[in-house]
Protein backbone atom coordinates (compact mmCIF):
# COMPACT_ATOMS: atom_id res chain seq x y z
CA UNK A 1 0.00 0.00 0.00
CA UNK A 2 1.17 3.63 -0.87
CA UNK A 3 2.06 5.45 1.74
CA UNK A 4 2.77 9.25 1.12
CA UNK A 5 5.64 11.14 2.80
CA UNK A 6 4.58 14.42 4.90
CA UNK A 7 6.38 17.16 6.08
CA UNK A 8 6.28 18.66 9.60
CA UNK A 9 8.70 21.53 8.97
CA UNK A 10 8.71 24.32 6.52
CA UNK A 11 11.05 26.46 4.80
CA UNK A 12 14.04 24.12 6.37
CA UNK A 13 16.46 25.26 3.77
CA UNK A 14 15.98 29.12 4.83
CA UNK A 15 15.43 30.02 0.92
CA UNK A 16 12.66 31.57 1.48
CA UNK A 17 14.00 34.17 4.23
CA UNK A 18 13.16 33.27 7.84
CA UNK A 19 8.99 32.67 6.98
CA UNK A 20 7.71 30.06 9.51
CA UNK A 21 10.98 30.20 11.53
CA UNK A 22 10.84 32.03 14.97
CA UNK A 23 14.17 34.29 16.05
CA UNK A 24 14.49 35.06 19.81
CA UNK A 25 17.69 37.05 21.11
CA UNK A 26 17.91 37.45 24.85
CA UNK A 27 17.55 40.74 26.04
CA UNK A 28 20.76 42.76 25.70
CA UNK A 29 22.43 40.46 23.30
CA UNK A 30 24.25 41.85 20.24
CA UNK A 31 23.77 40.09 16.26
CA UNK A 32 20.90 37.38 15.57
CA UNK A 33 20.33 34.32 13.13
CA UNK A 34 21.15 35.92 9.98
CA UNK A 35 20.69 34.51 6.57
CA UNK A 36 24.18 33.55 5.12
CA UNK A 37 24.62 33.37 1.53
CA UNK A 38 28.27 32.44 -0.11
CA UNK A 39 31.73 32.34 1.75
CA UNK A 40 31.65 34.98 4.64
CA UNK A 41 29.56 35.25 8.06
CA UNK A 42 27.02 37.65 7.45
CA UNK A 43 28.32 40.33 10.05
CA UNK A 44 31.86 39.75 10.47
CA UNK A 45 32.62 38.46 7.48
CA UNK A 46 34.48 35.27 8.44
CA UNK A 47 35.66 32.70 6.21
CA UNK A 48 32.75 30.39 6.38
CA UNK A 49 31.70 27.24 3.87
CA UNK A 50 28.65 27.97 1.38
CA UNK A 51 25.72 26.79 2.49
CA UNK A 52 25.12 22.98 1.54
CA UNK A 53 21.10 22.98 0.65
CA UNK A 54 20.46 26.05 -2.05
CA UNK A 55 21.85 29.23 -1.62
CA UNK A 56 21.06 30.22 1.55
CA UNK A 57 21.44 29.07 5.45
CA UNK A 58 20.49 30.31 8.78
CA UNK A 59 23.76 31.57 10.59
CA UNK A 60 24.57 33.60 14.18
CA UNK A 61 26.93 36.26 13.83
CA UNK A 62 27.67 39.13 16.33
CA UNK A 63 30.27 42.46 17.29
CA UNK A 64 29.56 41.32 20.88
CA UNK A 65 28.33 38.54 23.46
CA UNK A 66 24.66 36.76 23.13
CA UNK A 67 22.22 34.20 23.18
CA UNK A 68 20.37 32.72 20.31
CA UNK A 69 17.48 31.26 19.51
CA UNK A 70 15.88 29.72 16.20
CA UNK A 71 12.91 27.52 16.30
CA UNK A 72 9.41 25.98 14.41
CA UNK A 73 6.65 24.48 16.15
CA UNK A 74 5.30 21.67 14.22
CA UNK A 75 2.27 19.46 14.50
CA UNK A 76 2.14 15.76 15.85
CA UNK A 77 0.02 13.78 13.28
CA UNK A 78 -1.75 10.46 14.86
CA UNK A 79 -1.03 6.64 13.12
CA UNK A 80 2.44 7.29 12.26
CA UNK A 81 4.86 4.21 10.73
CA UNK A 82 8.21 6.73 10.49
CA UNK A 83 9.72 9.89 11.21
CA UNK A 84 12.77 11.31 10.50
CA UNK A 85 14.68 14.32 11.40
CA UNK A 86 17.42 15.68 9.82
CA UNK A 87 19.80 19.15 9.47
CA UNK A 88 23.30 20.40 8.53
CA UNK A 89 25.31 22.54 11.03
CA UNK A 90 28.62 24.24 11.09
CA UNK A 91 29.96 25.27 14.41
CA UNK A 92 33.10 28.11 14.15
CA UNK A 93 34.46 28.64 17.58
CA UNK A 94 36.94 31.61 17.91
CA UNK A 95 37.25 30.47 21.58
CA UNK A 96 39.50 28.92 23.26
CA UNK A 97 37.37 25.91 24.41
CA UNK A 98 33.45 25.53 24.60
CA UNK A 99 31.83 26.43 27.69
CA UNK A 100 28.64 24.58 29.00
CA UNK A 101 27.00 25.90 31.76
CA UNK A 102 23.20 24.43 32.32
CA UNK A 103 21.59 27.29 30.75
CA UNK A 104 21.77 29.60 27.82
CA UNK A 105 21.86 33.18 29.97
CA UNK A 106 25.05 34.95 28.14
CA UNK A 107 24.63 37.70 30.95
CA UNK A 108 25.64 35.56 34.20
CA UNK A 109 29.40 35.06 35.30
CA UNK A 110 29.93 31.35 33.76
CA UNK A 111 31.53 31.13 30.80
CA UNK A 112 29.32 30.38 28.07
CA UNK A 113 30.08 29.64 24.56
CA UNK A 114 27.84 26.41 23.39
CA UNK A 115 25.71 25.07 20.92
CA UNK A 116 22.41 23.05 21.48
CA UNK A 117 19.73 21.52 19.05
CA UNK A 118 17.12 20.09 21.35
CA UNK A 119 12.60 19.01 20.64
CA UNK A 120 10.77 20.19 23.66
CA UNK A 121 7.36 21.39 24.38
CA UNK A 122 5.85 23.95 22.57
CA UNK A 123 4.82 25.74 25.90
CA UNK A 124 8.50 25.96 26.58
CA UNK A 125 10.61 29.01 27.60
CA UNK A 126 12.60 29.82 24.21
CA UNK A 127 15.67 29.56 26.44
CA UNK A 128 14.85 26.78 29.11
CA UNK A 129 17.04 23.77 29.29
CA UNK A 130 15.00 22.28 32.03
CA UNK A 131 14.30 18.65 32.40
CA UNK A 132 10.77 18.99 32.05
CA UNK A 133 10.61 21.09 28.85
CA UNK A 134 13.52 19.12 26.91
CA UNK A 135 11.98 15.92 25.34
CA UNK A 136 15.54 15.04 23.42
CA UNK A 137 18.51 16.52 23.19
CA UNK A 138 19.78 16.04 19.30
CA UNK A 139 23.31 17.70 19.61
CA UNK A 140 25.77 20.13 21.96
CA UNK A 141 29.10 21.11 21.79
CA UNK A 142 31.09 20.24 25.09
CA UNK A 143 34.77 20.80 25.81
CA UNK A 144 37.48 19.50 23.86
CA UNK A 145 35.07 19.41 20.57
CA UNK A 146 36.55 20.70 17.28
CA UNK A 147 36.37 24.68 17.51
CA UNK A 148 35.36 24.57 13.91
CA UNK A 149 33.35 21.55 11.93
CA UNK A 150 30.69 21.14 9.10
CA UNK A 151 28.44 21.64 7.51
CA UNK A 152 28.14 17.90 8.76
CA UNK A 153 24.48 16.62 8.15
CA UNK A 154 23.02 14.78 11.23
CA UNK A 155 20.28 12.59 11.14
CA UNK A 156 18.53 11.15 13.90
CA UNK A 157 15.02 8.24 14.00
CA UNK A 158 12.26 10.02 16.17
CA UNK A 159 9.18 8.01 15.55
CA UNK A 160 9.09 6.76 19.05
CA UNK A 161 9.08 10.27 20.53
CA UNK A 162 6.40 11.54 18.16
CA UNK A 163 3.98 8.46 18.84
CA UNK A 164 4.40 8.86 22.65
CA UNK A 165 3.05 13.19 21.65
CA UNK A 166 0.18 12.19 19.11
CA UNK A 167 -1.35 15.28 18.76
CA UNK A 168 0.48 17.63 20.12
CA UNK A 169 2.78 20.86 19.08
CA UNK A 170 6.21 20.36 19.88
CA UNK A 171 9.43 22.48 19.00
CA UNK A 172 12.70 22.42 17.31
CA UNK A 173 15.13 24.77 18.57
CA UNK A 174 18.66 25.68 17.24
CA UNK A 175 20.28 27.74 20.44
CA UNK A 176 23.59 29.10 20.47
CA UNK A 177 25.51 31.47 23.45
CA UNK A 178 28.94 33.31 23.73
CA UNK A 179 30.30 35.38 26.30
CA UNK A 180 33.80 34.52 25.43
CA UNK A 181 34.55 35.30 21.75
CA UNK A 182 32.77 35.31 18.39
CA UNK A 183 31.08 32.53 17.83
CA UNK A 184 28.86 31.47 14.19
CA UNK A 185 26.65 28.36 14.45
CA UNK A 186 24.98 27.58 10.70
CA UNK A 187 22.04 25.63 9.99
CA UNK A 188 20.67 24.53 7.03
CA UNK A 189 19.12 21.61 5.00
CA UNK A 190 16.38 20.91 8.22
CA UNK A 191 13.88 18.25 7.34
CA UNK A 192 11.38 16.55 9.37
CA UNK A 193 10.04 13.69 7.53
CA UNK A 194 6.80 11.38 8.66
CA UNK A 195 4.92 8.80 7.28
CA UNK A 196 0.98 8.49 8.89
CA UNK A 197 -1.09 6.04 8.04
CA UNK A 198 -3.16 6.40 5.19
CA UNK A 199 -6.15 8.74 5.76
CA UNK A 200 -8.03 6.65 3.14
CA UNK A 201 -7.90 3.34 4.83
CA UNK A 202 -7.74 4.69 8.67
CA UNK A 203 -11.57 6.22 8.07
CA UNK A 204 -12.26 2.95 6.00
CA UNK A 205 -11.42 0.99 9.03
CA UNK A 206 -13.34 3.19 11.72
CA UNK A 207 -16.51 3.19 9.84
CA UNK A 208 -16.19 -0.64 9.14
CA UNK A 209 -15.93 -0.91 5.31
CA UNK A 210 -13.76 -3.69 5.53
CA UNK A 211 -16.17 -5.65 6.86
CA UNK A 212 -18.86 -4.30 4.92
CA UNK A 213 -16.03 -5.33 1.42
CA UNK A 214 -16.15 -9.04 3.07
CA UNK A 215 -20.12 -9.50 3.07
CA UNK A 216 -20.07 -8.56 -0.06
CA UNK A 217 -17.97 -10.55 -1.44
CA UNK A 218 -19.86 -13.89 -0.07
CA UNK A 219 -22.95 -12.36 -1.07
CA UNK A 220 -21.53 -12.17 -4.76
CA UNK A 221 -19.76 -15.85 -4.18
CA UNK A 222 -23.30 -17.23 -3.24
CA UNK A 223 -25.43 -15.73 -6.11
CA UNK A 224 -26.04 -17.73 -9.46
CA UNK A 225 -24.20 -16.85 -12.22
Amino acid sequence: MFQARASLLVNGGFESGFTSWTRVDQVGSEGSFELQTGTLSPLNGLPVPAPPEGTTAAMTDAFGPGSHVLYQDFQVPSGLTLASLSFSLFVQNTADDYFAPDHLDFATPDLNQQVRVDLLSSAADPFSVASGDILLNLFQTLPGDPLTDGYRSYHFDILALLQAHEGQTLRLRFAEVDNVNIFNLGVDNVHLEAIPEPAGWAVCLAAGCLVAGIVRRRMAASSPR
